[in-house]
């Protein structure tokens, strides 16, 4: 595998990988070629149909504190501190480009750093402690705005309860509440109905993406949280998605959380002169 350089008159290389349906655009960027400030840029080839299609783009680059750094950007442009599921599929590229050369090893966000494990497909990552719940939300206009909790898993998260979400239309119901008074810098929105004392189904309306995504990891953790104190549910947490199955572990006290699922290579490629620049 070969670095995001640019190739012959201004093209570059990326991998598009997904985590259980949250899908990335990911650039080796160790050379720096790819301008972490170029909003125009991500937004552009994260566009579906007229480009590559993404919900964000990871840039992989050597850490000052770790043997890798991701940064990440949402479909919209902006950086955002964490993501789960593109730090499961950095590591996963991470691996494989020999940024590292064993299988366990730490990643740096924004938002901190990360002990990652690849076992072939299946990538776990160590979450950042979870700060900021809190329940019993009232939200203007919602009825049952009561069984709202909200926490922050490395970016914000709410989560409302509901007995069955498969017909919920979740960007109608979503978008709104990202944007509520109640969280000033915006908040991403989880969906979660209670399987069993070990399972959820989460659906998300993402922050940044401004769409529901098939999974978001920040957002199964947030769920799986929340479930454990509101609705008894225990650890380890299987939370289904409507792009796969993610397994959640934490101790009573949350001090460490753990997210594991599988990821994909879905394709390489090389964004040819035509493209927009990074």
């Amino acid at each position: 595998m070969t670095t995001s350089s640019p190739g012959r008159s201004g093209e570059f290389d990326f991998w598009k990988m997904s985590g259980t349906g949250n899908d990335f655009i990911i650039f080796d960027n160790r050379p720096g070629a790819v301008k972490a400030g170029n909003g125009d840029f991500f937004r552009s080839i994260c566009r579906r149909r007229l480009s590559v299609g993404a919900d964000g783009v990871i840039l992989l680059e050597t850490g000052s504190a770790a043997p890798v750094r991701m940064r990440y950007f949402n479909s919209d442009g902006n950086e955002a501190e964490m993501c789960g599921n593109g730090a499961r599929c950095a590591a996963w590229l991470a691996r494989r480009l020999a940024f590292v050369h064993q299988d366990r090893f730490v990643i740096e966000t924004a938002a901190g750093l990360h002990q990652a494990a690849v076992e072939g497909d299946d990538v776990s990552i160590e979450m950042t402690a979870p700060a900021d719940y809190r329940d019993r939300i009232e939200i203007p206009g919602l009825p049952d705005s009561g069984t709202a909790a909200a926490i922050n898993t490395g970016v914000p998260h709410l989560a409302l309860f509901r007995e069955r979400i498969d017909d919920l239309d979740v960007p109608a119901l979503g978008r709104p509440l990202r944007y509520s008074s109640l969280f000033p810098g915006g908040v991403n929105v989880n969906f979660v109905s209670v399987v069993d004392s070990g399972t959820i189904r989460v659906r998300t309306y993402e922050r940044g993406v401004e769409a529901e995504t098939l999974s978001c990891g920040t957002g199964c953790v947030a769920s799986a949280l929340i479930a454990s104190r509101l609705k008894g549910v225990s650890s380890p947490v299987s939370v289904l998605t409507p792009g796969g199955e993610l397994t959640v572990e934490f101790d009573p006290q949350w001090r460490q959380v753990l997210l594991r699922g599988a990821v994909t290579l879905v394709f390489s490629g090389r964004l040819g002169p035509s493209a927009p620049s990074p």
